[in-house]
């Protein structure tokens, strides 16, 4: 059977060796299927991974990483070949706590976003993933013990978005999409917080599909 194959994999197979994680630089938030890129490029990160880059139902994991690993970042990263049509359509009681802000986006926006992205699915999914990521974000924001530190500018708080179906660029890349709140690219581009950041990538990485001003 597949899964008692999978089972002796696990037990097999042998695990390296690596001196264990001290500090963290980062808490990102993001889709499962991203877990694998997530943690090979960014090792120094405390991961948080659920079906789809909910903050909500791991609130205390992402407490945690502020409080006591003093991360300065909390991340949330989405991915544009996420499918959320599938995950709306679960009718698995616990879903509907999991996925409450999710589901909420689409209700509250679908509408909206069908009549223009509805002919390209993966244009469609990209503008929902860029607002559950805004919403996850604005939540965050609401609650005094992430919003404290990043008015005091001890913590930031940003949205990513994984293109891995070429719609933002032509290969695979993050983009910045959401910066403490703020949506509009242009701010981003241009905030006083980013000028270290060469202007040349924020050219580049800083963009959205939707534009909500």
């Amino acid at each position: 059977m597949k899964a008692i194959k999978v089972i002796e994999k696990l037990l097999m197979r042998d695990c390296a060796v690596k001196e264990r994680q001290d500090s963290f630089d980062s808490c990102i938030v993001c889709t499962s299927t991203m877990l694998w890129r997530i943690s090979s490029l960014f090792p120094e990160s405390y991961i948080v991974a659920n079906s789809a880059a909910q903050v909500f139902p791991n609130l205390a994991s992402v407490y945690y990483a502020v409080k006591e690993l003093k991360v300065p970042l909390i991340a949330v990263a989405g991915t544009t070949s996420f499918d959320f049509e599938t995950f709306l359509n679960l009718t698995f009681q616990a879903a509907e706590f999991e996925l409450k802000l999710l589901k909420k986006v689409y209700e509250e926006n679908g509408e909206i976003l069908l009549p223009l992205y509805g002919e390209n699915r993966s244009q469609l999914n990209a503008a929902l993933m860029e607002m559950n990521i805004d919403v996850q974000i604005e939540k965050l924001l609401s609650l005094n013990e992430f919003k404290e530190p990043v008015e005091a500018g001890e913590l930031f708080v940003c949205g990513l978005v994984l293109d891995e179906n070429g719609i933002y660029g032509d290969k695979p890349n993050f983009y910045l999409i959401n910066f403490n709140g703020i949506k509009d690219p242009e701010e981003i581009r241009n905030h006083d917080l980013l000028k270290e950041i060469p202007e040349s990538v924020r050219k580049r990485k800083v963009k959205r599909i939707h534009l909500q001003l």
